[in-house]
């Protein structure tokens, strides 16, 4: 235990050093362009105040003050998009490990599904005073029926003035319209991205809720199915992104029955109807591929493959975090490993899923997950090409987090 739990402390203080200043030349690297799935040789990124600021053509004689790359890739930093930030780390020791856990694989944004955002906003006050490196994180407001919430404790509002907060609501069938839009302001207020619509939520429900979120700039997330409504009456009231490929099933996915028929052609065709309906609006697939195999899904693999040929876009997010000795560890990285060889997905793709399509789910399009100006310098330096392998993540040389490089 004592072994283990110096190890966590050795990995605090390594990754907890960031070199002084925002600004930076980095010369001569290969640029890893996510989006067209290419390498771009020989280029000097500069970075300012946080963002990238200029991209061109190296010159061939470093300069003054450039930190040579030559022959080196970068690449954009990861998103996971199925994080509960909120929840995981709940004592200054889990945040800590969660941080430096994330930041070494590469993590440079997070998406939070649902939690305590009282403690999302403890460890952003700590990022901000310097006391702890790591990821940015989009927080959600998380929505569900009374019968998700029973008769227990609230425990992500326990101890607010409410048993409703920004961050946490119950609505029913006859919550009104004016009530909707007012709570989905109050949200956008406390800092949500979106809304994660959990359960007990009806089709009708999402058909109103939907438009809200739109007029409001605020992101329409969800599960997969929302109890009582079904995995296609979510993509049709248009919720953006969904979660957990397993709940396309509904209920009935849950039952010893459904194992017998699982891969009939009926139910293949019935869950392709849906997947091509995805593919056609444009709705993210966050897969939790990862979790499902902790959990003995491992069908969920074979939809996740089943959505991809479809043409669904995939997000990389893991929903899961384990525990070794006293600290948390991020699972990111094998999630990368299992939609590549389970899920059949291309190498460019599962890259994508862990930038571009994660950028789109946040509604940081243009903003993270890319190199171009302007972008947030959020970034990674590789020994090889991960676009050939994803050992590559693995094998990083040094990570910058808002422009600064973590030693």
């Amino acid at each position: 235990m004592l072994k283990k739990l110096f190890s966590c402390i050795v990995v605090i203080l390594c990754v907890a050093c960031v070199t002084n200043g925002q600004n930076a030349k980095l010369y001569n690297v290969n640029i890893v362009d996510v989006e067209n799935g290419k390498v771009i040789p020989g280029m000097t990124v500069s970075l300012k105040n946080g963002k990238i600021d200029k991209v061109k053509k190296a010159k061939k004689k470093i300069k003054e003050g450039q930190t040579d790359y030559t022959g080196l890739f970068l690449m954009p930093g990861l998103i996971d998009s199925h994080t509960h930030w909120g929840s995981f780390s709940v004592t200054p020791q889990y945040m800590q490990s969660m941080a430096d856990s994330y930041i070494a694989d590469g993590v440079t944004t997070v998406r939070d599904a649902g939690g305590d955002a009282r403690i999302v906003r403890r460890y952003e006050a700590k990022q901000d005073s310097g006391k702890i490196i790591g990821p940015k994180v989009y927080i959600s407001s998380f929505w569900a029926g009374p019968k998700y919430y029973g008769k227990g404790v609230r425990q992500d509002t326990r101890g607010y003035e409410t048993v409703n907060a920004p961050w946490n609501q119950e609505i029913t069938d006859s919550t009104s319209l004016e009530h909707l839009e007012k709570i989905i302001i109050e949200a956008k207020g406390y800092g949500c991205t979106g809304l994660k619509l959990y359960n007990d939520i009806s089709y009708e429900m999402l058909k109103k809720i939907v438009p809200l979120c739109h007029k409001h700039g605020v992101k329409p997330w969800g599960h997969f199915a929302t109890f009582p409504a079904t995995a296609m009456d979510v993509i049709k009231a248009g919720v953006e992104t969904v979660s957990h490929t397993y709940l396309i099933d509904g209920m009935e996915g849950f039952t010893p029955e459904f194992k017998a028929k699982r891969f009939t052609p009926e139910e293949i065709e019935r869950r392709d109807s849906i997947f091509r309906e995805m593919a056609r609006r444009g709705t993210i697939l966050d897969a939790t591929v990862k979790i499902c195999m902790e959990g003995n899904m491992e069908f969920a693999a074979r939809y996740t493959n089943e959505a991809y040929r479809a043409g669904v876009k995939i997000a990389a997010g893991t929903d899961w975090v384990h525990m070794e000795g006293e600290c948390m560890r991020s699972a990111f990285l094998d999630e990368l490993d299992l939609l590549a060889d389970s899920c059949g997905m291309s190498i460019p793709d599962v890259l994508r899923a862990a930038t571009t399509v994660g950028a789109e789910v946040i509604g940081q399009v243009g903003s993270v997950g890319v190199i171009r100006e302007g972008a947030d310098a959020d970034l990674l330096v590789l020994k090889t090409n991960p676009l050939e392998s994803l050992k590559a993540l693995r094998q990083r040389v040094a990570l910058y987090l808002n422009g600064k490089e973590i030693k």
